[in-house]
């Protein structure tokens, strides 16, 4: 397998008819600020073109596991540009080795910098003008992630924002959970779209056999609008406001099988599961986290005038902190007309309604009727299942 050093030196010298200026300088500043991180028995060259002898890396450098995360880096830093000086032993054991994508499509989101996250876009997503103007909002200064940018690489757009697991002590060390929020996860727009598709038939009968009807057992397609609907019936979205979509618990593995959890006593019981011995603690403090950031769209001049569908809330939290903000905008439009929203009324086509605050006050109300920790008999047996599974993690 090539060595670290190949890698960079390879990086060094590239051929500069093959790439544009731009990429040769970020590659080679690269390089050389990853090699100035080690220790060199020989002498250091007075310039990228002039590479020193191989010198002897430490052992850890040549470890497989290393080294393919640093191949990760080097292939991500290449499709997206995002080349930075890095401080290696964060970057690559942090960010790379352990990186987990809590939902969305695998590998639309890569780490860019340290503490910065690269968002593939879809055609004619409008995510970053959506951040943009929740920058200048100052009611919801806080609760979303930084804007930074927005970039072109092969005809693929991409967003650069805030990743909100840097503001952790240990991002691999935290329990994570996507909460979508909202009584509509589809667009007005896709209203009228007829067109029927074979692969969403698939997922419908994945969930329910019986849900299909005669004429879509025929046809083996459905549109997509009766699948969203679908989906908001099944799960909690349609009664609550709000779905959960993937968590990963302090000691557990990532868990994205809630398609299930559609009543107030599911949903109860997954935050209990989730928050394990954690509980009285983490529902205190997102109770309030979430009642301020009702307020903040309540006033924010943003939600008064945009649709938002398909957003999440993040909850984040650890052994001494908890945070939760929302994320994902890329459904996000402006309302026509000048219209205003209240993101508490019903849903009718045209009414552009998306019942988000519908699902924060549910969220609200089922974290203050969550029984305390200790007043549930499972109680004890989660405290035994927490020790056992950082025994296993400890090894």
């Amino acid at each position: 397998m090539t060595t670290l050093f190949e890698k960079l030196t390879e990086l060094m010298l590239l051929d500069t008819e093959r790439y544009s200026p731009q990429k040769n300088v970020l590659l080679k500043r690269m390089a050389a600020n990853i090699i100035s991180c080690f220790p060199y028995p020989t002498t250091r060259p007075a310039s990228p073109q002039c590479p020193p002898p191989k010198p002897q890396l430490p052992e850890s450098c040549e470890h497989r596991a290393f080294c393919d995360a640093f191949g990760k880096l080097v292939q991500v830093s290449v499709e997206t540009m995002a080349i930075t000086a890095l401080p290696m032993d964060v970057w690559l054991k942090e960010r790379l080795k352990k990186w987990v994508q809590l939902s969305g499509h695998e590998g639309s989101i890569v780490p860019a910098t340290p503490h910065t996250l690269y968002k593939k876009q879809c055609a004619n997503c409008g995510e970053g003008r959506a951040y943009k103007n929740i920058s200048k909002d100052a009611a919801l200064n806080g609760f979303t992630p930084k804007y930074y940018n927005e970039l072109e690489k092969n005809e693929e757009h991409f967003i650069e924002i805030e990743d909100l697991l840097q503001q952790f002590a240990d991002p691999t060390k935290t329990a994570i959970m996507d909460i979508k929020i909202g009584t509509r996860t589809f667009l007005e727009s896709e209203v009228s779209n007829t067109k029927k598709r074979a692969d969403l038939y698939e997922k419908m009968v994945a969930i329910d056999n019986d849900e299909p009807t005669e004429e879509e057992r025929k046809a083996g397609a459905i549109t997509k609008l009766r699948y969203m609907q679908f989906r908001e019936r099944e799960s909690s979205t349609a009664q609550l406001g709000f779905r959960i979509e993937a968590a990963k618990r302090l000691e557990g593995a990532l868990e994205k099988n809630f398609k299930k959890v559609r009543t107030v006593e599911d949903v109860t019981t997954t935050f209990m599961d989730f928050f394990g011995i954690q509980r009285s603690r983490v529902r205190a403090q997102l109770i309030e986290r979430l009642k301020s950031m009702r307020k903040a769209i309540e006033n924010s001049t943003f939600f008064n005038s945009h649709e938002v569908v398909g957003s999440s809330i993040l909850i984040v939290f650890d052994t001494e902190k908890v945070g939760c903000w929302m994320i994902d905008f890329a459904k996000s439009s402006p309302v026509p007309n000048g219209r205003s929203l209240n993101h508490r009324t019903n849903w009718v086509p045209g009414n552009n309604e998306d019942g988000y605050l519908i699902g924060i006050d549910n969220l609200v109300k089922i974290l203050e009727d969550l029984p305390e920790y200790g007043d549930h008999p499972d109680d004890q047996l989660m405290v035994t299942e927490e020790v056992i599974a950082r025994m296993k993690n400890s090894k």
